[in-house]
């Protein structure tokens, strides 16, 4: 994993993501970081990304917008460079329109192999739109995103909870988390949570998926709890994770194979760093 994707808006959230990005890609070995900020131009004007203007009738949005485009192009820039002695390399963008768009043509220009974002991970008015953003990149990625809350504490990754529900359709989201914990020299703890008892049977059964899909360094466990994602958190507590992965149906949204919105609870209320792997994409080794 060389490419690192981080979005920021410049927010402490934003913050908190970026450095969780820089802390991971120490690890990874200098992994270089994209750090990218989107803005939305006014009634669909085209800025380039020094905030030059293609189509001008000298309307007040459009000196906003110069303004701001340089102002943000400055603060990437010092963000960037406020990183210098980490021994990561921070290479900032700025790009103009709808941030799906926007993401989803960098994405495809510059070859990222994950994303990090920062999320609050409280339900506010702010948590709202950050939400939303952090969904909305989710359905569109084709890599997987690591989303860090501003409350987390940057660490190093040894110990990746994977909840999981024994789907062979999950083989492509397996093996990017086996590839990231093997670069990570990270243990994997895979488990599944029963509502329905028989622990003993369903930790044979995830033994046995375990060895089917090829895994090494890994442990298994099975617990009941009546919430699922209640029985996540309180497992990767017990084991001390650093880090908790969900699989998803990536661009049909936050659905995890596990159940409904099992992804969107995880990631809101985990107290580690949640990792989304869309099931159906290709493994970049």
């Amino acid at each position: 994993m060389e490419r690192i994707l981080v979005l920021t808006d410049f927010s402490d959230i934003a913050k908190q993501g970026l450095e969780g990005a820089v802390r991971l890609a120490q690890q990874l070995g200098g992994a270089e970081i994209l750090l990218l900020n989107t803005e939305l131009s006014p009634q669909g004007r085209e800025f380039s990304a020094t905030g030059d203007i293609y189509y001008t009738d000298n309307h007040e949005e459009d000196r906003f917008m110069v303004a701001l485009i340089r102002k943000n192009t400055q603060r990437l820039q010092e963000l960037a460079a406020s990183y210098e002695n980490s021994g990561v390399r921070i290479t900032p963008y700025i790009e103009v329109g709808p941030m799906q768009e926007v993401v989803d043509a960098f994405m495809n220009k510059h070859k990222p192999d994950l994303i990090v974002m920062g999320t609050s991970g409280e339900n506010t008015f702010e948590e709202y739109f950050v939400g939303n953003h952090t969904e909305q990149v989710i359905r569109i990625a084709r890599v997987p995103v690591i989303t860090i809350k501003v409350t987390d504490r940057p660490a190093d990754i040894r110990n990746i909870v994977l909840a999981t529900d024994m789907n062979d359709k999950a083989y492509n989201g397996l093996r990017h988390i086996k590839v990231l914990a093997d670069k990570l020299r990270a243990h994997l703890h895979l488990v599944y949570v029963t509502k329905s008892g028989k622990v003993a049977q369903r930790r044979s059964d995830v033994e046995a998926y375990a060895a089917k899909q090829g895994l090494s360094n890994y442990t298994i466990g099975a617990i009941e709890d009546s919430d699922t994602e209640d029985g996540i958190k309180r497992y990767a507590a017990s084991v001390g994770a650093d880090l908790i992965a969900v699989i998803t149906h990536g661009r049909e949204g936050l659905s995890a194979l596990l159940s409904h919105s099992v992804a969107e609870d995880v990631i809101r209320e985990a107290s580690v760093p949640v990792l989304t792997v869309n099931m159906n994409e290709a493994v970049k080794l």
